[in-house]
Formats: structure tokens, sequence, C-alpha cells
């Protein structure tokens, strides 16, 4: 063999083991994690929201409710070498020209490549635990929280009032159902808006000094049991108050204040009106402690749901949608309401859900047990990312110490 040949062989095997040598010592490149923990929270935030939007479904077809949530994720990310000679080809097979077999040179080639992974487990959340406060009324202190200018009342107080019910001095009462499956759902809505108009808003009331007992020697914490939805209704009769207690059993314990909040209504240009037909109870000013005397005045009574018949009445808005004559929800707005998604089709609709829709572009979508894909669109939708914002606070808010079992019961790699 030509000894140039030779020696040009021998000088690139001596330059790979240099680089390879290097590579061994140094990393070029390394896995960009930053990219890798935002992609994670983007499969993450997608995963909330399908299984929400899985279990209004579900919800929707009278099927039982189930919830995971991923309480640990670990991530891996690795860079791997491969080396390598790249001969370059000139001249005749035969050596011709360019010397031997036609190979004029070779170059030593470095390729990385790349990889990373997540292993993350699923718990379900159907115990005791998470239930508990699932199947309870939904906190009025909590109601407060979603009171704000970016959230309309009327979307806030369409989820959590289930009824509305004016009860006459007299003891005859009137009630309207929150069901968009019944005939008098208009009523319903009429009731409400007019409430609405009132100024009807959750309001923090001052309260005096509340006894905060702790556990009495050998006694367990006495734990309020889970409840369907009832009615809140203030010693006058409307709406509704009701605050933090003390959770546990016992004859000692510090004296501390506690707040209160209550349904109630801003004096407004409609107060007149508002005392016409109800007592002054119904005022967010009006004092808790005050004597309260039999009124002549209606009285109004709002029951309020909890999480799991939120999910409910949000089944009931989807089945609506695709019962044989299609209703879609709309909540037109309140005198607070600021517009938003100005020409946009569907503007004011609660929850817009769309069964086996052909489009690419959802904001969230699922395939039911009956193989239906049911999603949300990105576009034209309305109210629906804010509702499934809401309920998913609603459903954080249920996520207490011992809600989450430590041992998962699904590990994914």
């Amino acid at each position: 063999m030509n000894s140039t040949i030779i020696n040009g062989i021998k000088a690139i095997c001596s330059s790979i083991s240099i680089t390879i040598l290097i590579g061994g010592c140094t990393t070029p490149v390394t896995p960009d994690f930053t990219e890798m923990s935002a992609r994670y929270a983007i499969i993450l935030e997608q995963y909330q929201l399908n299984s929400i939007l899985i279990n209004i479904i579900r919800a929707s077809n009278e099927r039982p409710l189930s919830f995971l949530d991923i309480p640990s994720i670990n991530g891996s990310g690795n860079v791997s070498f491969n080396t390598g000679l790249g001969p370059s080809m000139n001249g005749f097979i035969g050596g011709l020209a360019g010397g031997p077999l036609g190979i004029s040179s070779l170059s030593p080639t470095l390729a990385p490549s790349f990889g990373n992974s997540f292993n993350f487990s699923q718990s379900s959340l159907d115990n005791a635990t998470f239930l508990q406060g699932f199947l309870s009324q939904i906190p009025i202190g909590t109601a407060k929280f979603f009171i704000s200018d970016n959230i309309p009342r009327e979307v806030m107080f369409s989820l959590v009032v289930a009824s509305i019910e004016i009860k006459q001095a007299d003891g005859k009462s009137t009630r309207y159902i929150n069901n968009p499956l019944l005939p008098e759902y208009p009523a319903f809505q009429a009731e409400l808006y007019k409430l609405l108009s009132y100024g009807l808003t959750v309001d923090q009331v001052k309260e005096g000094p509340k006894k905060n007992s702790s556990p009495a020697l050998g006694r367990t914490a006495n734990y309020s049991q889970p409840n369907m939805p009832s009615s809140y209704q203030s010693p006058g009769g409307y709406g509704g108050y009701g605050g933090s207690s003390g959770a546990y059993g016992g004859m000692y314990g510090q004296m501390q204040l506690q707040p209160q909040f209550k349904i109630c209504v801003d004096e407004n240009k409609f107060a007149n009106f508002v005392k016409e037909e109800f007592s002054s109870d119904i005022f967010c000013k009006a004092s808790l402690n005050a004597p309260k005397n039999k009124s002549s005045k209606s009285e109004l009574i709002l029951t309020i749901r909890s999480p799991n018949t939120v999910f409910e009445y949000l089944g009931q808005v989807v089945s609506a949608q695709n019962q044989e004559n299609p209703f879609i929800v709309t909540l037109p707005p309140s005198a607070t309401t600021q517009a938003r998604k100005i020409g946009q089709e569907n503007q004011y609709a609660l929850l817009i859900v769309r069964k086996n829709d052909s489009s690419n572009k959802n904001f969230a979508r699922v395939k039911n047990i009956d193989d239906d894909v049911h999603s949300i669109p990105a576009n034209d939708n309305g109210y629906s990312p804010m509702v499934l914002k809401i309920i998913s606070q609603l459903l954080s808010l249920n996520k207490v110490p011992g809600s989450i079992p430590v041992s998962p019961g699904i590990l994914l790699r």
C-alpha cells in the first residue's frame, strides 16, 4: 500500500482518538432541561383539562365520576455520542485515480444523540378524604373568591346556585330550579337576573369573637360529615352566611375572630324595590347579630351546590346541547359584566361541547367509553375556558392532606 495513504490513515486515527478523549472529558452539548420542563407543564395542563371534561361527559350520561392525580414526576435526560470514519470517494473503482478503492480522504465523525423521559404515577382520588369535601356544600367564603371583575357574577352564581326559593309570609313558596333540561329553567334565569340587577353578591360581614375549641383529652377530631347541597338562610330569611368554626370537640379553646360571609345585595338605586319585596336583612350591611322580628315581607332562600352537583349541572348543560332539540345555555351580560370575545359566535355561552367534531383546534378533547369524541373548540367557546378554570380550583381545594394516596396505584414509564 502506498506509504502516503498509510501515513494519512495513521493521522486520521490519531485525530479520532483525541476527539474521543476530549469528548469523554467535556460534554459539548447538554440536554435543555428548561425546554423539557416547559413541555411537561403543557402536557400536565392538557391532562387536567381533559380530566375535567371527561367527568362532565360522564355526568351527562349519569355515569360515576372518577378523578386521578399525579403525585410525583421523575424526569431524566441524556446525551450519547457515536464516532466513526467518513470516507470521501473520488475517481474510479480500482484506484486509477484518487488512490486505492477510490478513497481520496478519511474524516472522523462525532454524532450526538439526545434522549429524555418522564416517569410519573397516577393516584385515584376515589377515597373518603377527597369525597368528604367533594360531596359537601361549597362554603360561602369560597364563592367569595370568585367574585371579581374578570368573572361575571352570572357565571359564578349559575354554577353554585342550585335553586332560588321565595317564601312568602303566609307560608306559600315558589321554587326555581337551575336545570336547563327543565321547562321552567327560563323562569330561574329571569329570577336570577332580577337579583343580579339588585346587586346580588357575596360579602364578608363583621362578626364577634368565636370560640375555637381544641380537642379534649382522649377525644378524636369531630369532622363534619359529607352532605348534599342545603339551603343557606340567614336569621332574617335571606341568602345566608357561613364561615369557619371549630372543627374539634372539647371544652377549652382560644377566643378569636372568625370571618363570616353572606350572600346579600348591595344597596344601590334599586334598594327601594328590594325593600318592597324583601326584608332589610337582605342587604350586606345588615347586622347578623341584630334582633330578628317576624317580617311580613318575603324570604329568599338560595340552595348552594357541592362540587359534585356542579359537575351534574354541567352534565345537564352538555345534555341540552345533544338532545333532540339542541339548546345552548347562554348568560347575557349583567350590568357589571365587562365585554369579552366581541363578535365571536357563542359569545356568552356557559359551556360549549361538541360531539365527534372533525376540527383539529380544540381547547380540550376526550374520547368517551362509547368511542364518541367530545371536545371544547379553541374558538367560539364562550365562557368554557373560564368554567374549566373555576372547576379546577374547586377540585384543588378538596385535595387536602390524605386525599392523594402515598402509594400510587399506577406507575407509568
